[in-house]
């Protein structure tokens, strides 16, 4: 049977394992760059006429701890950083009664983009629900990890819960509490380990570790999700909008969905890639908002060109208004080209592309027409809200045919 894909979406409230078998080279080798250090160390200690195999007793010089101490210590140094989200959502079904969701996000270095030292990131399926500048309140850890301390945010900007565009920032009611930033990094290997932290059913300060599974998945069970990384780290509802950590504490991506048959996680857990949060924050800087941009046409991979080609421009829309024609190949946007790429890898691009510039922004597309190539100023539009309405616990993509995708 299929899985379905869920969202880790909101936690929603209506109201010692046996030690693994292991040796001392294991752990040390589990941390690549670090290992021969560790090795060194821990030969150095086996050497000493002091030296006794660990012991609850043995202390900070025992060797396995000594491995272990670059994540414990990288986790220390994040900390500060993850936040608990918490919110009032609507509820349809008995208005009377509101919801509550809980999530994570976490602060991200903002400098470059927006001037400022941080905001907080997280999944705009957790946010989606409220208004543009609503009230949410966010927990800071400051060394409890079972009581954050509570204070209000407001929701900044976020973009759609389809997984593309999964993104959202909130900041702070009282600036002076902003903590530092995180960074962001885009370099990633199968293999890699990460960690993941978050408030998994609202189990605050909740922590767990695996590796990268596979990178760059764009669909999954035949439904169309642009561009997520795959990981075995255990995450579940709450975890939505949390950091997925490198070893060196840099954020690798956001923790937003789970492949699941049983809503809970069975091992196959996806991020969004950190650099969709650096073109989020770049279009918030020139926008002042998050929400995705259309061109309202139909394009599709050819086989015979190797390029992207128009196949229905949409009466009305963005497309037609910029004298877009069916036929047309796409050479590039803005410069950046899409031919010299795999069809499937182009349109990619180009989807990402769009959906990180908001309605209104004006977009030069090349387009190769009778031999000839031609320049044409695009004003995107709105995009349309997909039919039928997603869940709101746990928004699935729609199913595409990949080898034809409207934007």
């Amino acid at each position: 049977m299929r899985c379905p894909i869920l969202t880790l979406a909101l936690a929603l409230t209506a109201t010692m394992p046996a030690a693994a078998q292991t040796s001392d080279s294991d752990f040390a080798l589990s941390f690549g760059s670090i290992s021969r250090s560790v090795m060194g160390r821990t030969r150095e200690l086996q050497q000493r006429p002091q030296f006794a195999p660990m012991t609850q007793q043995s202390g900070p010089n025992d060797p396995i701890f000594f491995a272990q101490k670059a994540l414990i210590d990288m986790i220390k140094k994040v900390e500060p950083s993850v936040v608990f989200l918490s919110a009032t959502v609507p509820n349809d079904k008995k208005p009377a009664k509101p919801g509550h969701a809980m999530c994570t996000g976490f602060f991200v270095d903002a400098k470059k983009e927006l001037g400022r030292p941080s905001v907080i990131a997280t999944n705009a399926h957790c946010v989606e629900s409220l208004a543009i500048g609503a009230e949410i309140e966010v927990g800071l850890y400051t060394g409890d990890d079972n009581a954050p301390k509570m204070t209000k945010g407001k929701v900044l900007a976020y973009g759609s819960s389809e997984l593309a565009k999964d993104i959202a920032f909130v900041e702070l009611a009282d600036r002076s509490l902003d903590r530092r930033g995180l960074p962001l990094w885009s370099k990633l290997d199968r293999g890699e380990q990460v960690v993941a932290i978050g408030n998994p059913l609202g189990m605050t300060f909740s922590i767990s570790r695996g590796v990268i599974s596979a990178l760059g998945r764009d669909r999954i069970g035949g439904e169309f999700v642009l561009d997520v990384n795959q990981a075995d780290v255990a995450v579940n509802p709450g975890n939505s909008g949390g950091p997925l950590f490198n070893m060196w504490g840099s954020v690798v991506g956001v923790n937003s969905m789970i492949m699941s048959e049983s809503g809970g996680f069975e091992g196959i857990s996806m991020s969004l890639p950190a650099k969709y949060v650096t073109l989020a924050l770049q279009q918030y800087k020139r926008t002042g908002n998050l929400k995705p941009g259309a061109m309202q046409l139909e394009v599709s991979p050819s086989t015979m060109t190797m390029t992207l080609v128009v196949r229905k421009v949409v009466p009305g829309g963005a497309a037609e208004a910029a004298k877009l024609q069916a036929d047309d190949q796409l050479i590039s946007v803005d410069g950046n080209a899409l031919g010299g790429q795999a069809p499937e890898a182009a349109m990619k691009t180009f989807l990402g592309y769009i959906k990180y510039h908001s309605p209104g922004e004006i977009v030069a597309v090349t387009v190769r027409r009778g031999g000839r190539d031609i320049v044409l100023p695009v004003t995107l539009g709105e995009a349309k809200k997909p039919e039928p309405p997603r869940p709101e616990w746990a928004p699935i993509p729609k199913k595409q045919n990949f080898s034809s995708f409207s934007i």
